[in-house]
């Protein structure tokens, strides 16, 4: 008794299916290979599956309309000690003797290499991508941090508000970036941590919700030496892919 041709479809669909749901073989992130990247965000498979090598992540913080979303390489993990901190930080909270400015500052997420290195080379101590939240009032990236990039990434990484490191500013930037066009500001720069360790190499993207009621912050960092070759451009395609959503 002959196979109907209903029946071979509809075999092969399961399969597809069935491979496409489970990534089999690496077979669904081949596909949203061959896919351009807007239908791959869109439909949120890159979330679940690599893209090429790197998968999309997406972060949303408590307040206001501070989502944004970026690439990370496909083999990086989230910071399980960010998560305890994190925890550790809700218990505080209801420890009414811990004043606010007690408690520090902490990204609402972070990623890096898993194991002491990646398959760049990359070490997790020095190497990893966060993003900070803040809830404000009326923030607007020029009326708030000036029209000019360099002006405010040098006051942004002054003594008083960025490292407590010497600095030095390489590039800073404007750019329109989302389907919102909303614009933001980059600064790629060096920290100097003096004999006790070598020079760290990061870039920061900094942009405000449309409603003005958060600004977030995203850098990536990794020591100096690391920005070369493969690892360099990994590092800088996380920074290129973040806005706001």
């Amino acid at each position: 008794m002959g196979t109907s041709p209903r029946r071979v479809f509809l075999s092969v669909l399961t399969s597809t299916f069935i491979a496409f749901a489970a990534n089999f073989f690496g077979v669904t992130s081949n596909l949203l290979s061959t896919l351009p990247e807007s239908f791959a965000e869109k439909t949120g498979l890159d979330q679940f599956y690599p893209r090429g090598d790197y998968k999309r992540v997406t972060v949303r913080g408590d307040v206001g309309q501070g989502k944004c979303s970026f690439v990370i390489p496909k083999d990086w993990v989230a910071d399980t000690s960010l998560a305890l901190a994190q925890a550790q930080r809700r218990a505080k909270v209801l420890d009414y003797s811990m004043k606010p400015d007690q408690m520090g500052v902490l990204p609402d997420a972070a990623y890096g290499p898993p194991g002491k290195t990646d398959r760049q080379g990359l070490s997790n101590r020095e190497t990893n991508v966060s993003v900070i939240i803040n809830g404000v009032k009326d923030f607007t990236l020029k009326g708030t941090l000036g029209s000019d990039p360099k002006a405010a990434a040098e006051i942004l990484l002054s003594n008083k508000f960025g490292p407590r490191r010497p600095t030095t500013l390489i590039s800073s930037f404007e750019e329109i970036r989302g389907e919102n066009n909303i614009p933001i500001y980059q600064f790629e720069y060096t920290v100097d941590r003096g004999d006790r360790a070598p020079p760290l190499h990061a870039i920061s993207v900094i942009a405000g919700s449309v409603a003005g009621d958060a600004f977030v912050t995203l850098t990536v960092v990794s020591l100096d030496r690391a920005w070369t070759g493969q690892a360099d451009d990994s590092l800088r395609q996380i920074a290129k892919s973040f806005k706001l959503v």
